[in-house]
């Protein structure tokens, strides 16, 4: 179980099968910058993108001209109408969506890795999911301070007309907001997908441990069912993450709202 969520310098593909010994010592100013087992995995995703989308975007007129075209193009305006354009403007949809595709897009397909047997869940990685965190973090507070301008934005982080008395203490409460939305971000994303796995593989393990042949069927038949609901978790948490970091850009950008 804990080879799978957790991270290495080493990838096994199966437990019996070769173990592949990644490089290590790659170090700039005393930081580790060794590839990883979670590394790889972002690798892998990032080459599966390219092989998915560039097909994908292929067109004749306004059309694509292909299933999988299709299906990536209903998945962007989903994006682009439910996601993005509700939270921000509209001249402001245009210049973000990119980001947010590229975010919900990397994660999907880091969380569908995952569920791949022989591959590693690097979403299940708190220090995966907490650097994109920081990133959000960084995205939603700079942005923020470019459009309305530093001062403003701090001031307008505490909302007017609030009595004097309870003014500190919902200043402090704002203040920590703007830590605690990131903090939720990397907790959702790693107990979500971390919680799923480990499920699936205990379940696995039980069959192991019981060495009945009453008992394996059973587990194994609980084991596809939650593998399936996993399948559209992997879809739901990348979802979740770009929905909320959408949300928390565009309250950056447009604090009077």
């Amino acid at each position: 179980v804990l080879h799978h969520v957790a991270n290495g310098h080493e990838w096994r593909v199966t437990p019996w099968g070769p173990t592949f010994h990644l490089p290590t010592g790659w170090k700039i100013f005393g930081i580790d910058f060794s590839i990883s087992q979670h590394v790889l995995m972002m690798l892998f995703a990032f080459a599966a993108l390219i092989l998915v989308v560039f097909p994908a975007a292929r067109r004749k007129g306004l059309a694509p001209v292909s299933k999988l075209g299709h299906m990536i193009e209903a998945m962007v305006l989903f994006i682009r109408d439910e996601v993005v354009r509700p939270n921000m403007s509209e001249e402001d949809t245009r210049k973000w969506l990119p980001f947010f595709l590229t975010l919900f897009f990397f994660l999907l397909t880091l969380n569908i890795i995952g569920l791949i047997p022989g591959f590693a869940a690097a979403t299940s990685n708190i220090n995966f999911t907490a650097a994109m965190a920081i990133m959000i973090f960084g995205v939603y507070n700079i942005s923020g301070m470019a459009h309305n301008g530093p001062v403003h934005y701090f001031a307008n982080i505490v909302p007017k007309g609030l009595p004097i008395a309870v003014l500190p203490l919902i200043a402090v409460i704002e203040f920590l907001g703007l830590f605690t939305k990131a903090f939720a971000l990397a907790i959702r994303l790693f107990a979500n997908m971390t919680a799923g796995h480990v499920l699936i593989l205990s379940l696995l393990g039980l069959t192991a441990v019981f060495k009945s042949y009453w008992v394996a069927p059973p587990f194994m038949g609980f084991t596809l069912f939650i593998y399936l609901i996993e399948v559209l978790v992997a879809f739901l948490q990348a979802y979740v993450f770009t929905l909320l970091s959408s949300l928390f850009v565009g309250m950056a950008l447009h604090q009077e709202h």
